[in-house]
């Protein structure tokens, strides 16, 4: 395709030049008269040239470019951009399928150089082009195969240039053989909840206290007063304990307030560093992000972001208040101590005081809790005649 240009001839008669070299030899279209001394038309780029090279008195100057000739143009005006640009891209890309940092998480330090050793064996290393996924679980698939003995599940997981390398050791059970023969013994002193034993002879009920190393279920087998056999006891036994909680609590009080106040700001995010487009608010919250552009390959992303503006509050609590709100706080500490079949049986406030700063809640806990322990039998006491309660 040819490429036209659109020109425009200043000089003192321009319209005797448009007769004299134009009007009867090349082909033109968007005539127009700007002022008498300036006139512009649409002709092609050779014709443009034939024209400046005959012309000696007019100023023939080119406006706009169209066609192939428009993007020659701007690749030769801009080329050291360009290439600059397309470098900048390519060194990018390498950055970003570069492993700048492998991370292993394991408590087990063995473990840990085992998977390292494997991965660099397997070209994952510091400093190494990062492996595609469908490699990345080739790999595993081959570490676990290798390490069967050693290794259950892993994963290699990527944010960016990092890589974090999750695994889960097999864990081979003891046979019931190995176990010594055992009591289960009463962890602390408690009032007994429930016994559950499947295996053992329960010397505790429910409602019974028991002092701490007290034998709830006996590894003893008992006939005619005379231990006869021995077993490993197995079971579980809950209890209700005790827990005095002493809490302190300020009398000023901070709360976040949500304002009607609410903007959306356009982030950019590159090379895991956020850049906002508006100023953020001095206090904001955040709630709710979507992701407009994401690469998959280049560390680039632009979201918006809905902010509400927020303000803090500062409030002077009642000592009523305050006494509610550190007995919360108690119940959050003892909460945090137990396991999933384990609760809080009730709570009480025994006392608290008071300055002008603060109040000292002391709270007593009722807990329904696991006290199961553990202890040998004595082999010794085997065949010897035998009272137990």
């Amino acid at each position: 395709m040819n490429s036209y240009v659109l020109i425009c001839i200043t000089g003192k008669n321009p319209k005797l030049f448009f007769k004299r070299f134009i009007l009867n030899k090349i082909p033109y279209s968007g005539y127009k008269e700007i002022s008498y001394h300036s006139i512009k038309l649409k002709i092609s780029y050779q014709d443009y040239l034939k024209i400046k090279d005959k012309n000696s008195i007019y100023d023939v100057e080119i406006i706009k470019m169209y066609g192939v000739l428009k993007y020659v143009h701007f690749l030769k005006h801009n080329l050291q951009f360009i290439l600059s640009f397309i470098l900048s891209l390519i060194l990018l890309w390498v950055i970003n399928n570069i492993a700048f940092e492998v991370v292993i998480v394991h408590d087990d330090s063995d473990i840990r150089k085992l998977v390292s050793e494997e991965l660099k064996s397997n070209n994952i290393s510091k400093y190494k082009f990062i492996p595609s996924f469908n490699k990345r679980k080739k790999i595993i698939d081959k570490i676990i195969k290798e390490n069967k003995n050693v290794i259950e599940w892993m994963e290699i997981e990527r944010t960016g240039s990092k890589l974090t390398v999750k695994v889960t050791e097999r864990k081979i059970n003891k046979s019931e053989e190995k176990l010594e023969n055992r009591h289960i013994v009463a962890k602390k002193s408690g009032i007994i909840i429930k016994v559950e034993a499947s295996k053992g002879v329960i010397m505790k009920k429910k409602n019974d206290y028991v002092a701490k190393g007290d034998i709830i279920v006996s590894g003893d087998i008992i006939k005619d007063e005379t231990v006869k056999g021995q077993v490993v006891a197995k079971g579980k036994v809950y209890a209700e304990t005790w827990y005095r909680v002493k809490v302190e609590y300020p009398l000023y009080y901070e709360e976040i307030k949500y304002l009607p106040e609410v903007k959306n700001n356009y982030i950019i995010s590159f090379m895991g560093r956020d850049f906002a487009l508006k100023k953020n608010y001095t206090s904001s919250y955040l709630e709710k992000k979507k992701t407009l552009i994401k690469d998959k390959v280049f560390p680039f992303a632009f979201s918006v972001e809905k902010q509400r503006k927020t303000k803090v509050e500062k409030q002077t609590l009642s000592k009523e208040e305050a006494i509610k709100k550190a007995e919360e706080l108690a119940e959050e500490k003892i909460k945090a101590k137990l396991d999933t079949s384990e609760y809080i049986i009730s709570r009480k406030t025994l006392n608290f005081s008071a300055n002008d700063s603060k109040i000292l809640v002391d709270v007593f806990f009722k807990v329904c809790e696991d006290i199961t322990d553990y202890r040998n039998t004595d082999p010794n006491l085997l065949n010897v005649p035998q009272t137990l309660e």
